[in-house]
């Protein structure tokens, strides 16, 4: 489909949406759904998303999100989730950005944008990166000198890996998905929700860190 110029990235998938069983879209992508009243298709669709929530009403497909959540990405990576999903389970393999499918193009802005800051901003301390990560819903993983992974959303894990620096090595941070990941959202819209994750990290690391 050809987008009209200005046209809002939202128009799509919000159309799509307003076409779907929310019902079914629940029962493939993880979500819960809320029916109002007695009409069919009216309610809340509510989608967990890292450690709070979506919810998007039908059949309007109009967006509310917890505090902390209300930004662009997270809300149009939410449609673009509930619209693509094919319900396939996480396989529990972890796998680098470069083999995600569509991966090797956009894995130098990976590298730029999300592993660099987080091994400038944690890799002196490895332990202030699990701490932040708490805060946004992180659970501990056993890799690297610290490592944790978040529910960007139910089918969706993202892993992120901190290496300390030494006196013969720089810190390093890696950025790890299921291998199921690409089932879910495309190569470019993994790389958003990972740089959406990275970033309340390094926020909530810089705010704790002022006297």
């Amino acid at each position: 489909m050809v987008k009209l110029k200005g046209a809002s990235p939202f128009d799509e998938p919000v159309g799509k949406l307003r076409e779907s069983d929310p019902e079914e879209v629940a029962g493939r992508t993880g979500a819960k759904w809320l029916p109002v009243g007695e009409g069919a298709g009216e309610g809340d669709l509510v989608v967990p998303v890292l450690e709070g929530e979506i919810v998007v009403n039908f059949p309007a497909v109009s967006l509310e999100a917890t505090p902390g959540l209300d930004s662009f990405t997270l809300k149009l990576l939410t449609l673009l989730y509930l619209c693509n999903s094919d319900g396939m389970p996480p396989s529990g393999s972890w796998v680098a950005y470069r083999e995600v499918p569509g991966g090797r193009f956009y894995e130098p802005v990976v590298a730029r944008s999300i592993e660099d800051p987080l091994a400038r901003a944690f890799g002196s301390n490895p332990g202030e990166f699990v701490r932040a990560a708490e805060t946004v819903g992180g659970s501990i993983e056993r890799f690297g000198d610290a490592a944790c992974s978040f529910a960007l959303f139910p089918l969706v894990p993202v892993c992120f890996i901190i290496w300390r620096s030494d006196e013969e090595f720089g810190a390093r941070a890696q950025v790890l998905f299921d291998s199921n990941c690409d089932r879910h959202l495309d190569a470019f819209n993994l790389r958003m929700g990972a740089q959406e994750i990275s970033s309340r990290l390094i926020s909530g690391h810089q705010v704790g860190s002022v006297p």
